[in-house]
């Protein structure tokens, strides 16, 4: 039972038509701009509805726009759905893959790109375009193979629809976030209205006038989406009644059925739309002006002249057929006139030729100034002089197409907007049984999780400039640029990544950045994705090479050859060292006994002297002990220099020895071992084994 008395619903009434008009009167001069760019547009042909002098003599409007709209959008967008957080794989992925194919499957068949290039049109006829979504489910029975229902079953199904920007509505607001309501404009039959009103309401509104006008024309009823209230009201335009109010049914976070409206020109801090044709009318009007000018001369620009002699015979030759012979029955009186040239006198034309000239030079320099202010370039229309260079025809394509580019980023985002409400109607409103028959893709407990909240587990986009058909022969050529780049930087960086591994990931990192300069799509960004984790794992993680482990092999070898030689050689120095010990022990106990036997030998040598020198005194003469003492003193001084040669010679072979032992220690060696591999002793590379004790 409803909550609403009469009183209520009176106001109710009341208070959305009021708004309705107010509106009306806010945007009343926008509304008869655009309808007089709606009648140029249309050429006229609807007499009843449009003016005839609204119509103008050279249509410029007509041919911008139909310039216009298919440069902004010709191709259906292409959704481009990510996780927000986390590895693009697993359930994440599938679901994904899920708001893709059902959004494809909801735009296919040109429903989207109808509704897409209608709305284009209005924008840059009128100045507002306005897309709105719907969403529809049929409930039915499957029937089973005895024809019998088995089951419950829903036809969810997304519809799109052009909004006219005669039957639009909104709320006084400087952003599109703070407009306050939206309302729509239809047009029912009675049958319409019945199945439309609620039963509760039109009891309260018994009194109140009928929907409908009289005569059975469709009636005007007002949708009307309240942001405040979260509802939406049926309102009849003619007599204020409510036919029905109903719960916010789509649930969507921004409310309203529509993205933001696309208004090519406004102003900032105003939502009032702008028509663009008034931004070049007083071009067009002068347009038109030179135009009626060139028809009014062309019109009076005829062969026109007199007759000065026989009228019948030139008359009858003016209107000759080829091949055809006239005979004149009195020629002399045309040759008393000077002859033919003579006889007849025409009508001056040369003046209006010469104007006509001028009017046509004029006419074009007009047209292109229109095409100025407007941004539509001789490059956007397909025109071209033969005198151009390549060169320069890609400076004008490329800076000639910069203010069609905003036009077409606001088409973008308009269909990116829709691809947002989409998948909020998906996951709202679709059952899984409908998701899994529109994808193939098996629903799980994790993907009814993450198909919970679209927005906020997924970034929804569409493809870089997937609504405008690009030149072919500009992507073969980007595509070429991009093949032959990646081929010079892998083929650079290959040794890089031979001599360091580890190094593969920043790499391809930095391949990536290269490489989303190129327009490549979403499957060939995905792979590149892929392609960059898997260089980063087998960085992490690098697999077993062969040749290194072989070298790694070889150098343990070598390292432990190494070792054991060096083991060798210090077991080596030890045993030299000791037989050093033992040949300086041995020298100095030779020097020691040579020193002993040199004393005994003085000894004797001093004994000898003095039994000589007592001899002699003994015997008394004292000459013979000198010659004897003599003798004794001459045999030690040989004794004294025989002892010091053999003190030099065993200097001498104590620094040969030193010298032999030092050799032998530096000396290149290798390791002698056993059976069992172990070092056994050392051998120099040109000399004798040597045992290790």
């Amino acid at each position: 039972m409803t909550d609403y008395t009469r009183e209520d619903m009176e106001r109710l009434g009341a208070k959305w038509m009021d708004r309705i008009r107010a509106c009306e009167k806010r945007e009343e001069g926008w509304t008869k701009d655009a309808g007089r760019a709606e009648t140029a547009y249309l050429c006229g042909t609807n007499k009843g509805e449009r003016k005839i002098e609204d119509v103008p003599e050279f249509n410029i409007l007509h041919s911008n726009v139909e310039t216009i709209v298919p440069a902004i959008y010709n191709s259906t967008a292409i959704p481009d759905i990510r996780p927000r957080f986390g590895a693009n794989d697993g359930p994440a992925k599938n679901v994904a893959e899920i708001f893709e194919r059902v959004i494809l499957v909801q735009a296919d068949d040109n429903r989207l790109d109808a509704e897409i290039e209608a709305g284009a049109q209005d924008a840059f006829v009128a100045g507002r375009d306005i897309v709105r979504v719907r969403f529809d489910a049929d409930m039915g029975e499957a029937i089973g193979p005895d024809g019998m229902p088995v089951e419950s079953v829903s036809n969810e199904r997304i519809l799109f629809e052009n909004v006219s920007w005669k039957d639009y509505r909104e709320g006084p607001a400087k952003r599109w976030r703070d407009v306050p309501w939206v309302a729509y404009r239809h047009y029912l039959s009675t049958d319409d209205v019945d199945r439309l009103e609620d039963e509760e309401l039109a009891a309260l509104q018994v009194d109140a006038t009928d929907a409908l006008d009289e005569g059975g024309v469709d009636a005007p009823i007002w949708e009307i989406w309240c942001r405040e209230t979260g509802k939406v009201y049926f309102v009849a335009q003619d007599s204020h009644k409510v036919l029905k109010i109903a719960a916010d049914p789509l649930r969507l976070k921004g409310f309203f059925p529509q993205p933001e409206p696309v208004q090519p020109v406004t102003g900032t801090g105003s939502r009032l739309p702008v028509c663009p044709y008034t931004v070049y009318k007083t071009l067009a009007e002068e347009l038109d002006e030179i135009t009626r000018r060139i028809n009014g001369i062309v019109s009076g620009l005829k062969v026109r002249g007199l007759i000065v002699a026989e009228a019948s015979a030139i008359e009858e030759l003016s209107q000759a057929e080829d091949n055809t012979l006239v005979v004149a029955a009195n020629m002399e009186n045309i040759v008393q006139a000077g002859g033919l040239e003579k006889a007849v006198m025409w009508w001056p034309v040369q003046q209006a030729i010469t104007v006509l000239r001028e009017l046509f030079a004029q006419r074009d320099q007009t047209k292109q100034a229109i095409y100025e202010v407007t941004g539509i370039s001789d490059i956007v229309r397909g025109q071209s002089a033969a005198s151009e260079t390549a060169t320069a025809q890609q400076i004008k394509t490329q800076w000639g197409s910069l203010r069609i580019k905003k036009m077409q980023r606001l088409i973008e985002r308009q269909v990116r907007d829709l691809y947002v409400i989409c998948a909020e109607i998906i996951a709202q409103h679709f059952t899984p049984q409908t998701l899994q028959k529109m994808t193939g893709i098996q629903i799980g407990e994790a993907e009814m999780q993450l198909l919970t909240d679209p927005l906020g587990y997924y970034r929804i986009n569409i493809e870089s400039e997937s609504t405008i058909r690009a030149d072919a022969t500009k992507n073969r050529q980007e595509m070429t640029e991009f093949l032959t780049g990646s081929a010079q930087y892998f083929s650079t960086m290959a040794p890089v990544v031979q001599a360091a591994p580890q190094a593969a990931a920043e790499l391809m990192e930095i391949y990536g950045a290269f490489a989303r300069q190129f327009n490549l799509g979403k499957s060939a960004e995905d792979a590149l994705d892929r392609l960059v984790s898997v260089a980063k794992q087998a960085s992490q993680n690098p697999p077993p090479n062969p040749d290194a482990e072989a070298r790694k092999a070889e150098a343990d070898m070598k390292q432990q050859e190494l070792a054991d030689k060096k083991e060798g050689e210090a077991a080596k120095i030890g045993v030299d060292r000791e037989k050093l010990g033992l040949d300086r022990e041995r020298l100095q106990f030779e020097r020691e006994q040579f020193d002993r036997e040199a004393v005994m030998r003085q000894g004797e040598t001093d004994q000898k002297r003095r039994e000589t020198e007592f001899a002699a005194f003994t015997a008394g003469d004292p000459n013979g002990g000198a010659n004897v003492a003599e003798g004794i003193v001459a045999e030690i001084r040989a004794g004294n220099n025989r002892l010091e040669q053999m003190v030099q010679m065993l200097a001498q072979a104590i620094a040969t020895g030193n010298a032999q032992i030092i050799g032998a220690m530096v000396a290149p060696k290798e390791l002698v071992r056993d059976e069992n591999g172990r070092p056994v002793g050392v051998r120099t590379v040109a000399g004798q084994q040597r045992v290790v004790n």
